[in-house]
C-alpha cells in the first residue's frame, strides 16, 4: 500500500488577517486527506513547505510544521516496517494520539492523568498519583524498555523492602502498573504488556469490622451526650454509614433530595456511578438531622485524616480494640447484615456493587423486598 506525505497551505480561504491554515496532505492509494496543523501563515511567505520571508515567529512555528512531519512519517514507516495496511482511520488514530512515539513511562503517566481528570473520583486520582510518585522514588527516569519482567521483580523488592509494604499494597501497586501499561498497549506506544506473562497474586485481607454488640456500644455512647461534639459529629456519620452501607465519599455527598419520603436514600454513587436506593432503618433514621436547608449536606463531613483520627479516639474511649477506619463502616454493615440473617445478594444490591453476574441476580429484588430485610 502506497503511502505519502506532504505539507501544504490552504489557498481556497483566507482569514481576516490575511493568513491561511498549514495543513498535512495524506495520499494513500491515490485517495487524499487532508488534516489541519493550524499553524497560519501569510501565503507568500509559505515555499516548498517551510515558512519563509518575514513572517513573525517562523522559527518556532517551521520546528512545529517539523515536528508534525515527522510523527506523520514515523507512523507510515511504522506500518510499513510491521508489513501492516495502513488506513485513514488507522492514521488519525495514531496521529491524534499525543503519547504516540513517546518513550518515557512518566510523560505517558502524567498525560494520561490529565486526561482521566472528571472521569476518576478524586481519591481514585490521588491513589493513582500516589503510585506514579512510588516509581519515581524506585527510579526517577523511565523508559517503556525499561519496563520487563527483570524491573518488574526488582521493583516489588523494593514495594516490600524499602516501603514495607504488605503483600496487599505491593499487589495493588502492580495492577497499577499493569492497568496503564494495557492503556499503553490501546494507544499503539507498545506492542505487548509484561504482565502478560506474569501473575499478579490476589491476597485477601484481614478487614477489621465491629460486632452487633460493638455497633450496639457505639450507638448507645452516641445517644448518651457524653462525646464532645466534634467526635460526636463524626460518630454520627459513621454510625449512619454502618446502618446503610455508603462509603465516606457517598456519605459527605449525601443531601436532603437523596432521602425520599423519609424512608430510603436515592443515591447515585460516587466510586461506581451506580444508582442505588437503600431503605432506612429505624437506627439509621434516628441519626438523621433535622431538615434544614434542602441544598445542604445532611451530615457534616470533615476531611478524611481528622475524621479517622477521632474515629480512633472513639475506639479507644469504647474499649474497642481494633484499628477502626471509616471504610469498616462497609464491612460492618454488610457483616452485621450477613450475621442477622439477610440474604448476601440483597447486602450486595445494597451496597452497589457493579459485578455483571450478582447483577444479574439482582434484578428480582425490588424496593420493598429490600425494604422487608433491611
Amino acid at each position: 500500500m502506497n503511502a505519502t506525505i506532504k505539507i501544504v497551505l490552504k489557498t481556497d480561504f483566507i482569514r481576516k488577517d490575511g493568513t491561511s491554515n498549514i495543513r498535512l496532505r495524506l495520499t494513500i492509494n491515490q485517495k487524499v486527506k487532508y488534516y489541519p496543523l493550524h499553524i497560519f501563515v501569510n501565503p507568500k511567505n509559505f515555499k516548498s513547505g517551510k515558512i519563509t520571508g518575514d513572517e513573525s515567529d517562523s522559527w518556532n512555528k517551521n520546528l512545529l510544521i517539523k515536528k508534525y512531519f515527522i510523527k506523520a512519517t514515523t507512523i507510515i514507516y511504522t506500518y510499513q516496517l510491521n508489513d501492516t495496511p495502513i488506513t485513514f482511520e488507522n492514521f488519525e488514530r495514531d496521529f491524534d494520539n499525543k503519547f504516540y512515539g513517546s518513550k518515557s513511562f512518566y510523560h505517558f503517566l502524567e498525560q494520561k492523568l490529565i486526561l482521566l481528570q472528571g472521569k476518576l473520583t478524586p481519591g481514585t486520582l490521588k491513589g493513582y498519583n500516589d503510585q506514579v510518585n512510588k516509581l519515581k522514588d524506585f527510579r526517577a527516569e523511565l523508559l517503556f524498555k525499561n519496563i520487563d519482567k527483570s524491573f518488574i521483580d526488582r521493583y516489588e523488592l523494593f514495594l516490600i523492602k524499602e516501603r514495607n509494604n504488605n503483600s496487599n499494597t505491593v499487589n495493588k501497586s502492580m495492577k497499577f502498573l499493569k492497568s496503564m501499561l494495557n492503556r499503553a498497549v490501546d494507544d499503539g506506544l507498545i506492542k505487548e504488556n509484561v504482565f502478560d506473562k506474569i501473575s499478579i497474586g490476589r491476597t485477601i485481607g484481614n478487614r477489621e469490622f465491629l460486632t452487633l454488640d460493638e455497633l450496639n456500644r457505639l450507638n448507645a455512647i452516641y445517644f448518651s451526650n457524653m462525646l464532645k461534639p466534634n467526635k460526636a459529629n463524626v460518630l454520627r456519620y459513621f454510625l449512619f454509614c454502618c446502618y446503610t452501607g455508603l462509603r465516606y465519599s457517598d456519605v459527605a455527598n449525601l443531601h436532603h433530595t437523596n432521602i425520599l419520603d423519609g424512608n430510603y436514600l436515592s443515591v447515585e454513587m460516587i466510586k461506581t456511578k451506580e444508582h442505588v436506593k437503600i431503605p432506612l432503618s429505624e437506627k439509621a433514621k434516628e441519626l438523621l438531622p433535622l431538615l434544614n436547608f434542602k441544598a445542604h449536606p445532611v451530615f457534616k463531613v470533615l476531611k478524611d485524616q481528622p475524621t479517622n483520627r477521632y474515629l480512633k479516639e472513639i475506639m479507644k474511649d469504647a474499649e474497642i480494640n481494633k484499628r477502626i477506619s471509616f471504610h469498616c463502616s462497609r464491612h460492618t454493615f454488610a457483616t452485621v447484615s450477613k450475621s442477622l440473617g439477610i440474604d448476601y445478594d440483597v447486602i450486595s444490591k445494597i451496597l452497589g456493587h457493579t459485578d455483571i453476574k450478582t447483577t444479574q441476580i439482582y434484578t428480582k429484588y425490588e424496593l420493598e423486598h429490600l425494604t422487608t430485610e433491611m
